[in-house]
């Protein structure tokens, strides 16, 4: 049978309570099927199911708080997996993860196990990052800043009995449209982060460019009121006369100084001149350490840099590994590469074929697993540190420029102190002092003008910049959109046509079912419409929400881009008070539909009163439950 990736299949559940078993269950592809009377428990067991995915805000009864661990066997498209999760009633519980099968998890020490919290963080890969790194999805953005979980995934994959009236979504406490519409676009292979991105990236740059026009307007004014200069080249050419002329002064100054007669004059005060060479001596340290520390962080950054292409360079390798491994499969040699003598035979087909060691069948697959898992932890963190250097790197730039210009300062000073004498007397003297002076405020208040002027030819060439990229965003926006829109209409026209065909395969109970024409989904309104009407009897609800999903899961067996891991987890068949003899026409029709797939999928549902038709061990999983034997055998 053809398997299209992703695909998730439960493969066995087994539920501890303080260490023993209270229940254990093997499942199967195709379709599964939980009976036994109601409150028997088989609710309890979906929860579980879904828990043990990713699921959240799951409504535990007091017999499931009294378990302790749920553990379940998973087939990741052609990895499988064991995860157990502590059974609380808290929030986000984080996940133990065996990369092999559950009757080896249960042998294997603490060491080979790796724990994944629920949400991502600086330093730890999230569950759902490592689900989506083996099923070779790409992450999802959803409602500001976070991602798309394993968790808001099964809101579709599992329809629970809780949200009876929500036709496509699981009911969440936080729940928003755009949450909402990205989950079922990722799930129907029509999401593109890049588009995403795009967008969210677009809206950040106009609401930056509105910022920067709005600080420009508010500079404008202020400097048309004060009569201060933007233009940057004319104060430069300002400046530049300045210092000319303060040259001419300082040299005529020391001159006048050089050529007094010596008789006349005081000896010149050593306290002033101790103070500026410690003034000198700090602002030399200062700026040498400044400007050490800018060539360290550069450094650090450019073998940073080094070490992010590198281990980048190792995950294409592993990808590498990975595509060869597939392709060639296992390699036999029987010849030793070294000095070409023939090797002994390996004892057996899971023997190496040259060291004739023991090898596990997933031995090299669970270490490609940690090894890519390792390296994108060490990408992070490395990215981290790189952009932190950056911004170091950014601010001493900033800073070393006004160093310098104190530092030319202090020395002229020193200079000025330690070359000349000084006399109270000669007005020449004081007057070219006083000038001296006054070039010395005239050029600092021109630097002031020109970083203010520099901030503002700063602001017009990143407004500028963003002009650019938004143009060019927007662009590409219209591109991918264009893409978009055309997968969206081929995908929701599979899934409508699909519905179609299964609502009128319902018994004649609901007009609008018997003569479906037009069928209208919603991701973002959580809304599905038949024939302009969305308000049905309780029954019909339930019908169409399950068929719409089978629809769903049908489009995903015709759709290989679909992103639906070709698993369903459905409840409440007969909810709603659905008449037996309709109940089993649901049952019938969700397996009659699947009896047309040809790639392998996996679809769990729970029912009080199965179709006799499906009463048997081709469906059924475990034993019939009943208020006498629930599901969890607790007391």
């Amino acid at each position: 049978m053809i398997q299209y990736n992703p695909t998730i299949k439960l493969s066995k559940l087994k539920i501890l309570k303080d260490g023993h078993s209270v229940y254990y269950a093997e499942f199967h592809s195709g379709v599964n099927i939980l009976s036994g009377k109601n409150s028997s428990g088989k609710t309890t067991i979906l929860n579980f199911i879904a828990f043990t995915l990713g699921a959240e805000n799951i409504p535990w009864n007091k017999e499931a708080l009294l378990c302790s661990q749920a553990i379940a066997e998973i087939h990741l498209n052609d990895k499988i997996v064991t995860v157990i999760r502590d059974v609380v009633d808290k929030p986000m519980q984080p996940f133990k993860v065996y990369w092999g099968p559950l009757e080896k998890a249960l042998l294997a020490p603490a060491t080979d196990w790796e724990t994944y919290p629920f949400k991502r963080s600086a330093e730890k890969i999230s569950f759902t990052q490592a689900l989506q790194m083996v099923l070779h999805l790409p992450e999802a953005k959803g409602d500001g800043a976070s991602n798309i979980t394993t968790h808001q995934m099964l809101r579709v994959i599992y329809a629970d009995q809780p949200s009876l009236h929500s036709p496509i979504f699981r009911d969440d406490s936080f729940d928003t449209s755009l949450t909402r519409s990205t989950v079922g676009n990722y799930l129907c292979g029509i999401y593109n982060d890049e588009l995403y991105t795009n967008q969210i990236t677009l809206r950040d740059l106009e609401k930056e460019r509105d910022k920067l026009n709005s600080e420009l307007k508010g500079i404008y004014t202020v400097l048309a009121k004060s009569g201060q200069i933007s233009d940057i080249n004319f104060l430069s050419s300002l400046i530049i006369d300045a210092e000319e002329n303060r040259n001419t002064e300082f040299k005529k100054l020391s001159e006048l100084k050089a050529g007094r007669n010596t008789s006349e004059h005081k000896n010149k005060d050593n306290s002033i001149e101790a103070q500026l060479r410690e003034n000198l001596s700090k602002a030399k340290l200062e700026f040498l350490h400044s400007r050490n520390k800018l060539q360290k962080h550069e450094f650090e950054a450019a073998d940073t840099e080094r070490f992010i292409s590198e281990i980048q360079l190792r995950l294409e390798n592993l990808r590498d590994s990975t595509v060869v491994r597939s392709s060639f499969g296992k390699l036999n040699f029987h010849v030793c590469p070294a000095c070409l003598s023939e090797l002994k035979r390996p004892s057996d087909e899971n023997s190496c074929g040259l060291c004739c060691q023991h090898l596990d069948a997933d031995s090299a697959n669970t270490q490609i697993i940690r090894m890519r898992n390792e390296l994108a932890i060490q990408l992070k963190e490395s990215t981290i540190i790189l952009n932190e250097k950056i911004d170091q790197i950014s601010k001493l730039k900033i800073e070393i420029p006004s160093l310098s210009k104190k530092l030319n300062q202090l020395e002229s000073q020193y200079y000025l102190q330690a070359n000349n004498w000084s006399s109270a007397t000669e007005e020449l003297i004081e007057a070219s002092a006083r000038k001296l002076g006054e070039l010395d405020q005239e050029i600092k208040n021109l630097f002031e003008q020109q970083k203010l002027a520099s901030t503002i030819n700063g602001l017009r060439e990143r407004l500028e910049e963003l002009e650019i990229q938004i143009i060019n965003l927007k662009s590409s926006i219209d591109k991918l959109s264009f893409v978009q829109d055309i997968r969206k209409k081929e995908t929701y026209s599979i899934i409508t046509e699909n519905l179609t065909h299964l609502l009128k395969s319902d018994l004649p109970r609901q007009s609008e079912f018997e003569n479906a024409k037009e069928i209208s989904i919603s991701f973002e309104d959580n809304q599905i419409t038949v024939n302009g009407s969305r308000k049905f009897s309780e029954s019909s609800t339930v019908v169409l929400r399950h068929l719409f999903h089978i629809a769903m899961l049908t489009a995903s067996t015709q759709l290989s881009y679909m992103r639906l891991p070709r698993l369903l987890i459905l409840d409440g068949i007969e909810d709603g008070g659905m008449e037996l003899a309709r109940s089993h026409r649901l049952q019938e029709i969700i397996v009659n539909e699947t009896r047309k797939y040809e790639c392998d999928y996996q679809l769990i549902f729970a029912t009080s009163q199965i179709s006799p038709q499906l009463d048997n061990e081709e469906f059924v999983v475990d034993r019939s439950y009943s208020e006498q034997e629930k599901s969890l055998s607790i007391y």
